[in-house]
């Protein structure tokens, strides 16, 4: 994989219909956005990275013609995002970026993935005041993505399952930035050290630090911040 410089920028290519929706994805990011179809006379230009957002199933011979446009381009790097699909899309997208031979090319299914791999890039997400990273952040994708129940999730925040129903659905939300604090900073530092493909599998792992207990089940315990300390100490490289 090419890492990017500093200087380079994010453009995201999607279909006219998809465009609202890709701005809401990619609004931390401030990046450019094209929906022009590509073809060979595409101005792609060196010193960019391009997210290729299929927000929907594509036609095959779509998909095809597309990476044949970008087989030869001189984009530092590009990354094919395809959320939410079955596990057949998946691999026949990959079969076909691998058939195409795109250079740096890489494709992600969820979306931390795909931010470990804009990271990977250098292009991060624009830090946003604490208040407001708090207020938009989306407490139920953080449950699907730890695989929790409500009440599982509620213990662990020291909240009634009423007020975390209320804040999922986002409704009296004041206390929900002081509650969720340490969950915050747990997804942050997986983000960083655990490979998004892999996190379900890591989740369900026991954990030596812990006595064989699994993340999953710390987590329900509400010992978040135990495990971020333990991200501390790895990226201090301390034994863990």
């Amino acid at each position: 994989m090419q890492t990017a410089t500093q200087t380079d920028e994010l453009i995201v290519w999607t279909k006219p219909q998809a465009l609202e929706e890709a701005k809401s994805l990619f609004a931390s990011y401030a990046p450019k956005f094209q929906t022009v179809a590509i073809d060979k006379r595409a101005v792609l230009r060196k010193g960019q990275v391009s997210v290729f957002y299929f927000s929907h199933p594509e036609e095959d011979s779509s998909i095809e013609k597309t990476l044949a446009a970008l087989r030869n381009s001189k984009i530092s790097s590009i990354v094919f995002y395809v959320p939410h699909h079955s596990t057949d899309f998946a691999f026949r997208v990959g079969t076909m970026v691998g058939r195409q031979k795109v250079v740096n090319a890489e494709w992600a299914f969820n979306f931390p993935h795909l931010r470990q791999l804009l990271k990977a890039r250098n292009i991060r997400a624009h830090v946003r005041p604490h208040g407001h990273q708090a207020s938009s952040f989306d407490l139920l994708e953080a449950r699907r993505r730890l695989g929790l129940s409500q009440a599982k999730l509620a213990t662990a925040l020291n909240v009634t399952v009423r007020t975390l129903q209320n804040w999922e659905a986002g409704k009296g939300t004041s206390q929900m930035a002081k509650k969720t604090g340490d969950l915050r900073d747990l997804l942050s530092r997986m983000d960083d050290y655990v490979v998004a493909p892999e996190e379900k599998e890591w989740l369900s792992s026991p954990l030596e630090a812990f006595g064989g207990r699994t993340p999953q089940q710390l987590i329900a315990e509400g010992r978040m911040r135990d495990i971020v300390i333990e991200f501390e100490r790895l990226s201090e490289g301390q034994p863990v």
